[in-house]
């Protein structure tokens, strides 16, 4: 899977006037940040100047290119191997889960977890941002309006619900219905995850914050027992979902930000998120979560030597983390599950560092080889900061000081549990970017359980499914010994929409 859109090769070489050029990025960047960022920024030129960074990108089909909306990063597409894999289908369940609660127009609802409780009803867990002033808040059909971009000062809440989803991808639309909510205010829970223990009892994982945004901040990782009752009564509110007690999940050498744990649907086991390299892939077993079991070390552990590597090769440039509970693949004998990857900017986005556009250009990169022989020192010191960046629409927009992305990984279901496969990065069709794409739920979907519904939230502004076939799926997945000897052409890019999906399972289109 390569990344394309319009043709472009980047070789440089040092030229006579490489002594003034590093001049001006030099002075660039004092007047943009009145920091002293010189060796930083004398080392990306160098490296780039060196021929480091180059791009050799595909142009897109027109006619593909004309069904697909309006996008920042370049689209996925076929390399010589094997042809790339699409999304079926975007549905966006933001409007109902607001509506059904009450919430005023402009309610950010977004990372959205899901869980399926019997056929088509599934259970919802969602945040919600209310921003005070009416003009800050979220529009359908623009992600310009992120919570960041408020500083978070308004009212955060969450939204647990029971919905129904009818259709699928082969009927060419799918729609929601909300049978019953509750609309929890007296708590900030950031970003839970439903699953199943191994007794089927319906859990939510949650890593309950401490601190303020901005602040010193600190998490515990507990789950709540999830209870519903349902009533054949006429009207919308027919389940009534709450939240039992919360229950410890006590780890000794947990650290004070300790997240994004993934939860094992249908048993009671956890895999430990090591932020940065993700692995060596470690289990947790907590017996039972009505009483977890205390952890001073992992129940299993495998370490591969991918994970190290990873590290090695992206340090701070690149980070992999937990999403997704993982979910029992067909055979029985895999789990498959989402997870998140943060890149710096830098990496996507010349025009982030000031002065790199210059020497790079301001096209969207897909991978971080224009910066992976700085020395590591110069890779942990490039400061992580928000900027500005022109749209494909023309138009100026805040970009995060961070980009977010997905990938797939699958795992063998019995000890020690070895990541078998992983995907390049990739992101969803967006109709806007702010960098920010959260995966919180996987489940299967249709009649016959045949495509993969992968939950996300996108911009903080709103909650969507995202399907794909196990075609898809299989397409993306990679052999982790492969990826680890094309580790440092790890990429991000945008899978485009099948040219067959129907108009009400896409975002709008390109104009």
């Amino acid at each position: 899977m390569v990344a394309s859109r319009t043709v472009y090769t980047l070789k440089l070489k040092l030229p006579w006037h490489f002594h003034s050029l590093q001049n001006r990025i030099v002075v660039r960047a004092k007047a943009r940040f009145h920091l002293t960022l010189s060796t930083v920024l004398t080392f990306l030129a160098l490296n780039a100047l060196f021929g480091l960074a180059t791009a050799n990108v595909r142009e897109t089909e027109g006619h593909l290119e004309n069904l697909q909306p309006l996008v920042v990063h370049p689209y996925c597409r076929c390399n010589e191997d094997i042809c790339q894999p699409y999304v079926r289908g975007i549905v966006d369940i933001t409007a109902v889960l607001r509506t059904a609660a009450g919430l005023p127009e402009g309610a950010c609802v977004f990372n959205p977890a899901i869980s399926r409780l019997a056929g088509n009803i599934f259970c919802v867990f969602a945040r919600v941002y209310i921003a005070r002033s009416t003009e800050r808040r979220c529009i359908p059909g623009q992600l310009d309006r992120p919570p960041f971009m408020d500083a978070w000062n308004g009212t955060l809440a969450n939204l647990l619900a029971v919905i129904r989803l009818r259709g699928g991808r082969q009927s060419g639309n799918v729609t929601a219905s909300v049978l019953g909510h509750r609309y929890l205010k007296e708590f900030n829970y950031e970003d839970g995850r439903l699953f199943h223990d191994q007794r089927g009892r319906l859990f939510l994982y949650l890593s309950l914050p401490f601190g303020k945004y901005g602040g010193a901040r600190a998490s515990v990782n507990t789950v709540f027992r999830v209870l519903i009752t349902c009533r054949r009564i006429p009207g919308p509110n027919k389940c009534d979902p709450h939240l039992g007690p919360p229950r410890l999940l006590r780890y000794d050498r947990s650290i004070a930000w300790d997240k994004n744990w993934v939860p094992w649907n249908g048993t009671n086991m956890m895999s430990y998120s090591h932020y940065g390299p993700f692995g060596p892939h470690s289990v947790f077993n907590w017996s039972t979560y009505r009483d977890p079991v205390p952890h001073a070390r992992f129940y299993s552990k495998s370490n591969q030597t991918f994970f190290s590597a990873f590290s090695k090769t992206f340090g701070r440039l690149m980070h992999l983390s937990g999403g997704t509970p993982a979910i029992l693949e067909a055979s029985g004998t895999t789990y498959l599950a989402v997870g998140h990857m943060r890149v710096h900017p830098g990496c996507l986005h010349p025009e982030s560092i000031p002065g790199l556009e210059k020497v790079l250009g301001t096209g969207i990169r897909v991978n971080c080889g224009h910066m992976l022989t700085l020395d590591s020192q110069v890779k942990g010191s490039i400061p992580f900061r928000t900027f500005m960046y022109r749209g494909p629409d023309g138009n100026m927009t805040k970009h995060y000081h961070v980009d977010y992305g997905l990938f797939l990984y699958r795992f063998i279901a019995a000890p020690p549990y070895t990541v078998t496969h992983i995907s390049h990065g990739f992101l969803p069709p967006s109709e806007g970017h702010f960098g920010i794409i959260f995966p919180s739920g996987l489940e299967r979907f249709g009649p016959f359980g045949e495509d993969y519904a992968i939950a996300y939230g996108d911009a903080d502004q709103v909650a969507r499914l995202m399907l794909l076939t196990q075609s898809d799926v299989e397409k993306l997945l990679i052999p982790l010994l492969l990826m680890e000897k094309r580790i440092s052409g790890f990429s991000v890019c945008t899978l485009p929409f099948e040219d067959n999906v129907p108009a009400l399972l896409r975002l709008p289109q390109r104009q």
